[in-house]
Order: C-alpha cells, then structure tokens, then sequence
C-alpha cells in the first residue's frame, strides 16, 4: 500500500508541475501579434494598443478597450509604406466600399468616420497617435491604394 500512494503522490506531483509550466507562463497581449510588436505607453487614464502592418494585415494587441484616451502604436512590419486609420464604422470588417478607379475608400464619406491616422510610413518605422474614443466599432485599417480591399483591416471595439 505504501508503494501505491507514492506512485499516486509522485503522479500528483508531476501532474502538477506540468499544470504550472504550461499555465505559468500564460499568453501576454504580445503574442497576438509576435515579436517585431512596438511597446507604446498608454496616457495617463487611457489605454495603449500596440500593433504592426505588413502584407496584407494589420494586427494589434488588443481588440477592444474603454473609451476614452488610446494611444496606437503601429510598426511597419511589411515590405511596402503603410498607413493606420481610425475608422469609426458599424459596417462589418473589410466592408467600406472601395472605388475601383482608386482602390482607397473614400475618407469623407458620411456612411463612416475617419477619428484619426498614423500617415503613411515607410518600412521598419514605427508612428503612433493618441485619440480622445467614444463607445463604438471601429476597423483599424490601411487605406495606400489596393491596401484595404487586400485584407488590412482589423475589427476594434470601444466600451
């Protein structure tokens, strides 16, 4: 009997040290977009969102915060000049009508609200912006021609 509950104890114990390695090492807001990620510092009673472009995506740390101030820190991942706009929009992600003869959307249209952008930066720079964000969807998104209709969009939530 005594055999028995050491092997029950030392399976225990191992089942347990198993348990911590996996869980003690939990997922941080940087593996959603992998290393090259920028490290912004959120304002004072806000929030930073942290992300990268490349082609064809946009990806970011997190997809939803409070509202209120938010500072966008963006690295240019990609191969190509990127932009980040702040869209303002109810429409699902990757939906904004896109001009054919452009291939942009247009920024001043009424059917969705451009609140603020990093303007275009080259490759391996870093830009970052701090908006005021009321509750709301959003689309985090690059509008160089051909950029958004390619997929770079990412869906966003103020609460």
């Amino acid at each position: 009997m005594g055999r028995i509950i050491r092997g029950c104890t030392g399976a225990v114990l191992g089942l347990a040290l198993i348990t911590v390695g996996v869980t003690g090492c939990g997922p941080d807001r940087n593996d959603a977009v992998g290393p090259d990620v920028p490290r912004g510092q959120a304002p004072p009673g806000g929030t930073a969102v942290n992300g990268i472009e490349r082609e064809w995506t946009v990806l970011a740390d997190l997809d939803h915060v409070r509202a209120g101030p938010v500072r966008f820190t963006f690295k240019n991942s990609g191969t190509l000049t990127h932009e980040m706009l702040v869209v303002r929009t109810n429409l699902p992600l990757g939906r904004l009508a896109v001009d054919p003869e452009t291939r942009k959307f247009d920024e001043e249209s009424d059917e969705w609200e451009v609140v603020g952008e990093i303007s275009e930066y080259e490759v391996g720079k870093t830009g970052d912006i701090t908006l005021d964000l009321e509750s709301g969807n959003y689309q985090l998104v690059c509008n160089i021609p051909g950029h958004y209709a390619s997929g770079m969009a990412f869906a966003f939530r103020v609460d």
